[in-house]
C-alpha cells in the first residue's frame, strides 16, 4: 500500500508542478525599463529624474535610460523598453507658473505587466502633484483675498515644505506586516500538511479491491445474516480509517522522531526546527486534555478521507474506474482546495470553492490538531463531510439493487 501511494503521490506531484507553472509561469515580474527623452540642455529636468529614480518606490522598480527620442521609439517597438517618458522643454518652470506642460508617457500597443505597473506609478505621481498644485492656488486664492499678495513666496515656500516632508518619507505611513499564504502555519509545516492529506486519499488505491460495492450473492447473504446497507458501509468506512489511523500513527512517529534527532543533533548551532511537533503545552492537564482533543481530530479526519474513498468506489463500481476516478478526483479537488498551490495565488473564481472542497476541509482538520487551535466551524465540516459521504454511499448502494 506504501508503495503504490507513494508512486502515485510522485504522479500528483508533477501534476500540481505543471499546473502551476502553466498558470503562474510567465507572469513574474522582471525590472521596468523606462527611456527618458529630456529636452537638450535642461539640466534641471535631468536634476528632477535623477531625484525621483532615488525614491524607494522608483528605484526598488524602474531602471532609467536616457535616449533620444527616435532610439527610444525604436526600442519600445522592438520590446527593448517597457516605457518612455518624453519630457517638454521648461517642465520645472511650468509647474512653478502653473501652465503644467504635459509630460507624454508611450507604452507598448500590447503592455505587459511591467509596463502597466510603470502607469500606475506615474498616475499616482500625477495625481501627489495635482494634490499639492491645487493647496498652492487655494492658498494663492486666499491670501489675495484677504490682501496678503505680498506674502504669497512665503506661503508657497512654507506648503512646498509641508507637501514634501507629506511625500518624500512615505515610508512613515505604512506599518510592516507580515503576511504568509499558508496561513497560521509556516510553509513546511502547510505542505507536510497537504502532502499528508493527499498521501492519505491515494493511500486507499492499494486496497481497491476491498472498496468496490459487493457482488448481489454476498449482499443477499449478508442482508439474510442482519447486515444491512448501513451496517456495511459503516463497516468499510471504519475498517479503512482505522487502517489510516495506523499509517497515520506511524508516519508522525517517524517524523517526530526524525525532528528531534535533528534538533539534537544541530542544538548550538543556529538551527532551530520549527515543526509544531516540538512545541510543548503548558500545564499538564492541558496537556492532555488538548492531545485527546487532537487525537479525536485525527480519527475524524482518517474516517472522512476514508468515507471519501468509499463513496467513490461506489460510484465507479468497477476496479478500474474506482482508481481512474479517485486519483483524478483526488488530484483535481486537492488542487482547487489550495494543496499544491495556496488558495491566494489561485484566480479568484476558484478562492469561492476551495474552502468546500475535501482536501481544504481535511487539511483544515489536520492544521487544527497540530496548532491546537480548536474551531468549531472546521470541526462541523469535518463531521459534515464524513456523514455526507456516509449517506451518499448508502444511497448508492440501496440504488443498485
Amino acid at each position: 500500500m506504501f508503495a503504490g501511494a507513494i508512486a502515485l503521490l510522485f504522479l500528483a506531484g508533477a501534476i500540481a508542478l505543471l499546473a502551476g507553472r502553466a498558470l503562474y509561469g510567465d507572469t513574474v515580474m522582471g525590472r521596468v525599463l523606462v527611456g527618458v527623452v529630456l529636452p537638450k540642455e535642461d539640466g534641471v529636468a535631468r536634476q528632477m529624474i535623477s531625484m525621483i529614480r532615488s525614491l524607494d518606490s522608483v528605484n526598488s522598480l524602474c531602471d532609467f535610460q536616457y535616449l533620444e527620442r527616435e532610439e527610444s521609439l525604436k526600442r519600445l517597438q522592438n520590446g527593448e523598453l517597457n516605457a518612455v517618458m518624453d519630457i517638454p522643454e521648461g517642465l520645472i518652470q511650468g509647474i512653478m507658473d502653473g501652465s503644467n506642460p504635459t509630460v507624454r508617457i508611450l507604452l507598448p500597443q500590447n503592455a505587459w505587466l511591467e509596463s502597466r505597473i510603470f502607469r500606475e506609478l506615474t498616475e499616482a505621481g500625477a495625481k501627489i502633484l495635482g494634490a499639492s498644485q491645487a493647496g498652492i492656488y487655494a492658498g494663492n486664492e486666499l491670501y489675495l483675498q484677504k490682501d496678503l499678495e505680498a506674502k504669497i513666496p512665503e506661503l508657497e515656500q512654507d506648503l512646498n515644505q509641508i507637501f514634501l516632508s507629506y511625500s518624500l518619507p512615505r515610508e512613515d505611513y505604512f506599518r510592516h506586516l507580515r503576511v504568509s499564504a499558508t496561513g497560521d502555519v509556516e510553509v513546511p509545516v502547510f505542505y507536510g500538511i497537504s502532502a499528508y492529506v493527499l498521501f492519505l486519499l491515494l493511500l486507499s488505491i492499494p486496497a481497491s479491491g476491498y472498496l468496490l460495492p459487493v457482488s448481489p450473492v454476498m449482499r443477499r447473504k449478508l442482508t439474510l445474516a442482519g447486515v444491512g446497507t448501513a451496517s456495511r458501509v459503516f463497516g468499510r468506512i471504519v475498517s479503512l480509517g482505522s487502517l489510516f489511523l495506523v499509517i497515520t500513527a506511524i508516519a508522525g512517529g517517524l517524523v517526530k522522531g526524525g525532528l528531534l534527532l535533528l534538533e539534537k543533533r544541530f542544538r548550538g548551532k543556529g538551527l532551530r526546527m520549527s515543526g509544531f511537533f516540538l512545541e510543548k503545552t503548558s500545564g499538564a492537564e492541558g496537556g492532555i486534555v488538548s492531545g485527546i482533543l487532537a487525537v479525536l481530530i485525527l480519527v475524524v479526519v482518517c474516517l472522512g478521507a476514508a468515507a471519501l474513498a468509499v463513496v467513490i468506489y461506489q460510484m465507479a463500481g468497477s476496479l478500474l474506474g474506482g482508481i481512474m476516478l479517485l486519483f483524478l478526483t483526488v488530484t483535481a479537488q486537492h488542487f482547487l482546495a489550495g494543496g499544491f498551490l495556496p488558495t491566494v495565488f489561485l484566480p479568484e473564481g476558484i478562492r469561492h470553492l476551495a474552502p468546500g472542497m475535501p482536501s481544504a476541509i481535511l487539511m483544515a482538520g489536520v492544521q487544527m490538531a497540530l496548532t491546537r487551535t480548536w474551531s468549531l466551524t472546521v470541526t462541523i465540516k469535518l463531521l459534515g463531510m464524513l456523514l455526507m459521504c456516509f449517506l451518499l454511499t448508502v444511497w448508492l448502494e440501496r440504488k443498485e439493487r
